[in-house]
C-alpha cells in the first residue's frame, strides 16, 4: 500500500477522534505566527496546526511539513470551532450533564499535564535502587511455562475422530479443517491458533492434554463442556526469569510511578479532605480522622 495513502488514512482516524473528543475554539490574538484562516469570528494561525500535530501519535509528526495534511487539519479545526461556538450560543454548556462532562474532560487533561510535569521533575532511580527492587521482587520477573497450540472444536466424538484420522494422514490440512469445521469462532479464522498461553488459562482437561503433548504432537479427541477438541502443540517455552538488564526499564518506570503516586498522596493529604456523610467515608479516612 502506498505510504501516502496509509498515513492519510491514519490521519483521518486521528482527526475524527479529535473532532469527537475536543471542544472549544482555537483563538489566540497574540499569536505571532501567520494567520491562515478566519471563520465565524475565529482566527486560525499556523501554530494551531503545529499544536494539533504535536498532540498526535509520534508516527504522524512527520506530516508537519505536508501542506495536504495541514489543510485537512485546518478543515477539522474550522469545523470543530464553528460547531463548538454554536453549541455555546444556544446554551448547551449550561446543561448540568454537559457542563459536568466538560469539567471532567478539562480535569482529565489538567491531571495528565500535571503528572507529566511532576514526572519531569523527578530524579531517575539509581542503578542500585533498580537492582535492589529486582532482587526484592524477583518472582515478578519470572515468566511461567507457556505453550503455543491450536485446536479444532466439534460437537460430536465421531466427527472428532474422523478429523483426527485426516490429520494423521496430512497434518498440513489442520488450518483448512479448523476453518471449515471448528465451532470456536474466536480462532477458527486463524486455523484454530490459540497463540501462546500459560497454565491456568484453559479448562483443565484441555490444558492437561495440551501441556503433555510434545512439540508438533497431536492429541486424541478430548471432551470438555464445550465439545470435542483435537489439539496440536506447536511450541513450548520453559519457565524463566528475565535478567536485570531485560527488566531495567520496566523497574525504572515502576519506581518513578511509585514516587509520583507518593507525591499525589501528599498533595491529597495537604488538602485536608473531610467527608461530611459518614456512609461515604472510606475505612482509611475514618482511621485518619480518628487520629486528628
Amino acid at each position: 500500500m502506498n505510504d501516502k495513502i496509509t498515513w492519510l488514512a491514519l490521519l483521518s482516524l486521528v482527526l475524527l477522534s479529535a473532532c469527537e473528543q475536543k471542544t472549544g475554539t482555537e483563538t489566540n490574538t497574540t499569536d505571532p505566527t501567520p494567520v491562515i484562516a478566519r471563520a465565524a469570528g475565529i482566527t486560525f494561525h499556523e501554530s494551531d496546526l503545529d499544536r494539533e500535530i504535536q498532540a498526535m501519535p509520534d508516527p504522524l509528526h512527520h506530516i508537519a511539513s505536508d501542506p495536504v495534511a495541514r489543510g485537512q487539519i485546518l478543515n477539522v479545526l474550522i469545523r470543530r470551532s464553528i460547531l463548538s461556538q454554536h453549541a455555546q450560543e444556544i446554551g448547551l454548556e449550561n446543561d448540568p450533564l454537559i457542563s459536568s462532562q466538560i469539567n471532567r474532560a478539562r480535569n482529565t487533561i489538567l491531571i495528565e499535564a500535571l503528572e507529566n510535569w511532576q514526572t519531569s521533575q523527578l530524579s531517575s532511580p539509581t542503578e542500585q535502587e533498580i537492582a535492589n527492587y529486582y532482587k526484592q521482587h524477583l518472582i515478578d520477573f519470572t515468566i511461567p511455562e507457556q505453550i503455543h497450540a491450536r485446536h479444532i472444536l466439534v460437537g460430536t466424538e465421531k466427527l472428532a475422530w474422523e478429523i483426527t484420522k485426516k490429520l494423521k494422514r496430512n497434518r498440513d490440512s489442520f488450518e483448512v479443517l479448523a476453518i471449515t469445521h471448528s465451532l470456536d469462532d474466536s480462532n477458527k479464522s486463524r486455523g484454530g491458533d490459540l497463540n501462546w498461553f500459560p497454565r491456568g488459562i484453559m479448562v483443565e482437561a484441555f490444558e492437561k492434554e495440551a501441556f503433555a503433548l510434545p512439540v508438533h504432537g497431536l492429541s486424541k479427541p478430548i471432551k470438555t463442556q464445550f465439545g470435542w477438541h483435537i489439539i496440536e502443540t506447536l511450541g513450548k517455552r520453559p519457565s524463566h526469569t528475565k535478567s536485570l538488564t531485560e527488566s531495567r526499564d520496566e523497574i525504572a518506570n515502576l519506581l518513578q510511578q511509585k514516587t509520583l503516586e507518593q507525591w499525589i498522596d501528599t498533595m491529597i493529604s495537604k488538602a485536608k479532605v473531610t467527608i461530611i456523610k459518614p456512609e461515604y467515608q472510606m475505612p482509611e479516612q475514618t482511621a485518619i480522622e480518628a487520629t486528628d
